[in-house]
This record gives structure tokens, C-alpha cells and sequence, in this order.
């Protein structure tokens, strides 16, 4: 905007701030996780499971816990409250 003279009395700013080690590790991506050479060839061969809670909003049982469990063949989830 500076440059266009779109502006008046903006403060013009360093174009080179000073490094922060904190700031550098903050910024920094992770590595992705190792892609897993083995999936499940037969139906419920490999489960994952998960327990998740407590939720803000009670289900209709009144629950605010849960758990699911999903095949890793067929992606089929079963979530039980």
C-alpha cells in the first residue's frame, strides 16, 4: 500500500526481524508418520479403537462418554455410548 501511495503516515517496517530460537522450533513441521506396510486382508482381523470424552452435549441416553471401534478392512465404525 506504501508503494502505491495508497496511504498516508503509515510507519514504515524492517524488511529483517530479529531471529528467535522459540519462535524457529514453533515454526518447525513434523516429520509424517512411517506409512504402515500391513492392513487387514479379512474382516475384523484388525480393530482400532478410541475413547472419547467427556463431550459437552449429552447423547439422548444421557451419555458423555464414548467408545468406537472401526474395522481396518471394511472401515465399518461402531460407536457405542
Amino acid at each position: 500500500m506504501q508503494e502505491r501511495e495508497l496511504t498516508v503516515g503509515l510507519p514504515t517496517f524492517k524488511d529483517h526481524l530479529p531471529n528467535c530460537h522459540a519462535c524457529q522450533y514453533g515454526k518447525q513441521n513434523r516429520r509424517p508418520f512411517p506409512k504402515s506396510s500391513w492392513r487387514a486382508t479379512h474382516k475384523l482381523q484388525l480393530i482400532h479403537t478410541d475413547v472419547s470424552g467427556p463431550q459437552r452435549t449429552e447423547s439422548l441416553a444421557g451419555s458423555r462418554y464414548y467408545i468406537a471401534f472401526i474395522d481396518d478392512f471394511s472401515r465399518m465404525c461402531w460407536i457405542f455410548s
